[in-house]
């Protein structure tokens, strides 16, 4: 019964050195890579994140780059590997890997969370504003260091063509710091841009194709009166500002006779159409026309005319007038042609018949 108090005693004795002697050939194992073997296992990061190389293992120091899918940006592009003392056991320093990251001028600094790949420049889409002659937006960089040579730009979108022609803009501008505001001026209104912000030599971070919002047409041009028909007709105005939904006329017709207006008239039509028919078109009265283009931003300046009808219809009365008498003249010719000719046989008849009774 002694003898198994005994064993029983030196097994609990036993068991803790053991444990402590397994702690002490295991610690740098378990804790991280031990410092005789210098190497470092590939990173466990964004599986985006290209390495270069491309190992399955470092070596201590060993430099990698890393780089991301066109249109993002590592957290960091240059690490390498390197290791640290992580714990002090019995004396003995346990080492473990670790990835260090360049910072600048500074060195190498620890790592201290996981590398990813992000986009590098935002935009915040509440910031746009676009207008009829500019664009205006808010960009934030999420990793400054990297946005030091950002270049922003402005260009047409597609070439422009007659009768819409757009002049191309030239002007870049360079983008620094943590965040700012880039804006477009002196833009043609209603016309395709394309705003482009980008790293040399050709990191494309951010492009965004817009058009400039619409503004009121300019005169319309050309407006005549035919005044024999009262025709108003008047040249189409281009959609160079804006597309041409409709055209507002304003008539007023006066008799010339009188000194009062005889009427006034408002409409509006379609944008397809450039002539109206005026109604209860007379000789004798003068209008006063107004037309103005008229797009979803409003209507544009009004191109007055007035047309004196009363001098174009006298003298169409002329005309007629003219034309009637002179072929009442020619048939009264015509007449007393036939009546001369007529009495002329029947007094050579009357001659005959007297010379034969003698």
């Amino acid at each position: 019964m002694v003898f198994r108090w005994l064993f029983l005693a030196f097994l609990l004795i036993l068991a803790p050195l053991r444990a402590v002697q397994g702690e002490e050939e295991s610690g740098p194992k378990v804790q991280g890579v031990p410092q005789e073997t210098g190497m470092c296992q590939r990173p466990r990061w964004d599986q985006s994140l290209q390495l270069t190389p491309d190992q399955r293992n470092y070596r201590q120091n060993e430099e990698v780059m890393l780089s991301c899918p066109d249109g993002l940006h590592p957290s960091f592009t240059e690490v390498k590997c390197a290791s640290e003392v992580k714990s002090i056991r019995h004396g003995k320093p346990v080492y473990g890997e670790v990835w260090m990251r360049r910072n600048g001028t500074a060195g190498w600094i620890r790592i201290q969370s996981d590398a990813e790949c992000t986009e590098l420049l935002r935009v915040v889409p509440e910031s746009l504003e676009v207008s009829a002659t500019s664009i205006k937006l808010n960009w934030t960089c999420r990793i400054p260091h990297a946005c030091e040579r950002m270049q922003a730009m402005c260009r047409l979108a597609s070439p422009s063509s007659p009768p819409c022609e757009a002049e191309e803009i030239t002007g870049e501008e360079m983008l620094w710091g943590e965040k700012g505001t880039f804006t477009c001026p002196l833009l043609q209104p209603f016309t395709f841009y394309s705003v482009t912000i980008s790293l040399p030599p050709s990191t494309v971070l951010f492009a965004w194709p817009f058009q400039t919002k619409e503004t009121v047409p300019d005169k319309p041009k050309n407006v005549s009166l035919d005044a024999s028909t009262g025709l108003l007709s008047w040249s189409a105005l281009p959609p160079c500002k804006g597309e041409i939904l409709a055209y507002q006329l304003s008539i007023t017709a006066r008799d010339a006779r009188e000194s009062g207006f005889l009427e006034i008239e408002r409409l509006r039509l379609d944008g397809s159409v450039t002539e109206y028919a005026l109604p209860q078109h007379r000789p004798g009265r003068t209008y006063v026309v107004t037309v103005q283009g008229v797009t979803a931003a409003g209507a544009g300046p009004v191109s007055r005319w007035e047309f004196r009808g009363s001098a174009a219809g006298k003298a169409s009365w002329s005309w007629t007038a003219i034309t009637v008498i002179l072929v009442l003249v020619a048939l009264a010719f015509l007449l007393a042609g036939i009546l001369w000719f007529a009495l002329s046989r029947k007094k050579k008849a009357l001659i005959s018949q007297a010379k034969e009774s003698k």
